[in-house]
């Protein structure tokens, strides 16, 4: 402040600095300033007074002197440059409130001194008031639009009962400011600490699901050897294939093969569920047909399914526990000798075609396995295809045709897979194996609106072989 700031706050009947007389109201006092003077309680709010007149702290001080903002007093802190309050308010962080002059050792030493705080200290929190009293110096709008204030007041304008309210205004938005920041830290901490636990959870589970993994990939080794090579098929039937596609690494579908006693046995069976459940089933259902078929050397598929049937009720305990797992399937037997074809099937069909025409050969409308209310005995039917003439022959599971997608969300449908079957069925089996892979991803893959690919939604089995 300059010899311009004669009058310092407004003529008014709580003028600060004069009484009636216009004498000053206070007595010279010992200059004690700076950060140690009036050092207050612990807790106290800090309140910088920062200007070159040595009387406007000590009037300022008078006047708050007996200030209390939610049972806390007020500490001084006193800066009589800008330069110094920059100084000062790098070594008090905490400080809530600034009564900043604008004219001190530059014209806009204040000004530079909030551009300071704001911009270099990155210090958001101080609520910083602009006390003028040369406000030509420092326009009220053009400081508001370009500096971060938060009051500005003309010092003839400040009496002690807007003093109070301004300090007040200005602590009170402090507080505030202050209870967001303590509740940001609080939640950064707590995001920080969730992070690091799920980071550390995510660590566990990484690595139980590569020992998962690592067992269900096992799982997988095991399963595949325990399905028929495919060159042992083509050997026996050479226009045939195989369309095999797990929904997940291990398959509650699978397919059987065996030859003896000059009969050739083939089967597509759809254990319940998929995965590993299903592929579990998959290895009870193959070594019972390897048991019945190859050991104990029933050859009528009837038969088969009826022992097979028993077996799974008495290997899974389902008298007792109720249990309802089991398979659908569909089983042939072909004599090439005597030129007939023999199936029976347990839910599942067996298509073949022949001189062009589409047949359809249902099974029993009964699972393999589980309990039905009462029943006594389950047994299939046997029913004789006459091959004579070339017939290609169709088994698979419920997968392809129950496959979701196309631009309506629907599924392929039996009729739809007998009608592609139809069409193909004259072609090389590869490229039959070809098509239906091609068809299925391009049916999964046409979702209206979305490149999102529908997902499979289980295990996939088509078989095509050639008799006669």
């Amino acid at each position: 402040m300059n010899d311009n700031d004669e009058l310092l706050f407004a003529d008014d009947e709580d003028n600060l600095f004069a009484d009636e007389d216009g004498d000053s109201l206070f007595a010279e006092e010992e200059e004690g300033t700076g950060a140690d003077s009036d050092s207050g309680s612990e807790g106290a709010w800090k309140v910088m007074i920062v200007d070159d007149e040595e009387e406007i702290h000590t009037v300022t001080r008078f006047a708050l002197s007996d200030y209390e903002y939610k049972g806390r007093q007020l500490e001084f802190l006193d800066a009589y440059t800008g330069a110094e309050a920059q100084q000062m308010l790098t070594e008090h962080e905490d400080v809530a409130l600034m009564l900043l002059d604008v004219v001190m050792e530059t014209n806009d030493a204040g000004l530079q001194t909030v551009k300071h705080i704001r911009e270099t200290l990155d210090n958001h929190f101080v609520r910083i008031i602009l006390r003028t009293g040369q406000p030509g110096q420092a326009p009220e709008e053009s400081v508001i639009t370009d500096y971060d204030i938060n009051d500005y007041k003309n010092k003839t304008e400040l009496t002690d009962k807007r003093l109070f309210t301004t300090i007040t205004t200005g602590l009170r938005s402090y507080a505030d400011i202050m209870a967001i920041e303590h509740f940001r830290q609080n939640l950064e901490k707590m995001v920080e600490e969730r992070t690091l636990t799920i980071q550390e959870q995510s660590k566990e589970l990484e690595g139980q699901n590569i020992k998962i993994l690592g067992s269900i990939n096992a799982a997988s080794r095991i399963q595949s050897a325990m399905l028929p090579q495919l060159d042992r098929i083509k050997t026996t039937f050479p226009d045939s294939f195989v369309l095999f596609r797990p929904r997940d690494i291990v398959s509650g579908d699978f397919y059987w093969f065996s030859e003896t006693a000059g009969r050739i046995f083939i089967s597509a069976i759809d254990c319940t569920g998929h995965g590993v459940p299903g592929a579990f089933m998959s290895m009870l259902g193959d070594a019972l047909l390897n048991q019945i078929v190859n050991i104990d050397e029933v050859t009528s598929p009837d038969r088969v399914l009826n022992r097979l049937h028993k077996g799974i009720r008495k290997a899974l305990k389902q008298e007792s526990t109720g249990n309802q797992d089991g398979m659908d399937m569909a089983f042939c037997m072909y004599d090439r000798q005597a030129g007939i074809l023999e199936f029976a099937g347990a839910k599942n069909p067996l298509i073949y075609v022949q001189n062009g025409e589409i047949h359809k050969v249902k099974g029993d409308k009964m699972p393999i396995g589980g309990v039905r209310s009462k029943e006594e005995e389950r047994t299939f039917t046997r029913q004789v295809v006459k091959i004579d003439q070339p017939t290609v022959c169709y088994m698979f599971s419920d997968g392809y045709p129950d496959q979701f997608g196309g631009p309506h969300n629907r599924k392929f449908m039996s009729k739809n897979l007998r009608n592609l079957l139809l069409e193909i069925h004259q072609k090389p089996f590869d490229e039959q194996q070809q098509i239906l892979e091609n068809r299925l991803d391009e049916w999964m893959a046409d979702r209206e609106g979305s490149d999102i690919q529908y997902r499979q939604m289980d295990d996939i089995l088509v078989m095509g072989f050639k008799i006669g």
